[in-house]
């Protein structure tokens, strides 16, 4: 599991040589800074060194198990946000609703197509969710169909669970309403996501799966070999071998016979049927 904390192996493999030696000669260095060099302060400075290097691996031995924890959270947050945005609207005030009444006094009532009504605290409350790409921004516009809603069925107050952002204009606009709307960020939903649906292994291994698809090598050949650039792979590599023949530069020929190459694959991978 703690392959799943670092992005590169190789990057977390050399910042822990760089600490581990860094430790190792900080040990050293103040013995023989006390002792001057010599054996006494070199075997010293190895016992002080190893009893760093066992105190670092106590030390992360000891927070994997929390920052494990904390990426689970993350990745299950994620994914569950990930599947509200494709699940049918009741579902998704349901799932918002539901994950809100882990932090706020909320009893859930009747689920509508505007939104979940609640009972919090004796009011009324039509708990919604704006569901958005993480990029897009949530708009004036969308806090006025929650007030509607929120009119429609004699809801005391609105709350807007985000899945995007939401400028502060927006939620500026938002206080002032006549019908108080309450804007739940998009990290507190990940948050409440997180702590209620942590990402499984059998998650993890999927969206590692994901992850490497389609991969760089197959987009790199697709862009590259190309039927439509195969005319001008074959325009320019013949141009640069006729060079070649004609004045005996060297540096000409393995351009042309690049390019050259580089027309036959293209026109190749032009044959093969297209996939959806």
């Amino acid at each position: 599991m703690e392959g799943y904390l670092r992005r590169r192996k190789l990057g977390a493999f050399m910042d822990d040589l760089g600490l581990r030696t860094l430790i190792a000669l900080a040990a050293w260095g103040w013995f023989m800074w006390l002792w001057g060099v010599g054996m006494p302060a070199f075997a010293a400075g190895l016992g002080l060194g190893g009893l760093g290097q066992l105190a670092l691996s106590l030390y992360r031995r000891h927070t994997v198990g929390r920052r494990e924890k904390a990426l689970r959270q993350a990745l299950g947050g994620e994914m569950l946000m990930e599947e509200m945005l494709l699940r049918p609207a009741r579902q998704a005030h349901l799932q918002s609703a539901i994950l809100l009444a882990q932090r706020y006094p909320l009893t859930l009532e009747k689920a509508e197509d505007e939104g979940m009504l609640c009972r919090s605290e004796g009011a009324l409350v039509l708990v919604s969710c704006l569901r958005r790409a993480s990029e897009s921004e949530a708009t004036r516009e969308d806090v006025l169909a929650c007030q509607r809603a929120a009119r429609k069925h004699l809801a005391q107050k609105s709350v807007v669970c985000l899945t995007c952002r939401c400028p502060e204009a927006v939620r500026a606009f938002a206080e002032r309403c006549s019908i108080p709307v309450r804007l739940i960020s998009r990290e507190t939903m990940l948050a409440l996501a997180g702590q209620a649906s942590p990402a499984t292994d059998e998650q993890l291994v999927a969206l590692g799966k994901r992850k490497n698809r389609p991969g760089r090598i197959a987009v790199l050949r697709r862009t590259v070999l190309n039927r439509d650039k195969a005319g001008r792979y074959l325009f320019y590599g013949t141009g640069m071998l006729i060079v070649y023949i004609l004045t005996g530069a060297v540096w000409y020929l393995l351009p042309g016979l690049t390019l050259s190459v580089l027309a036959s694959c293209s026109r190749y991978e032009g044959r093969r049927p297209e996939r959806l």
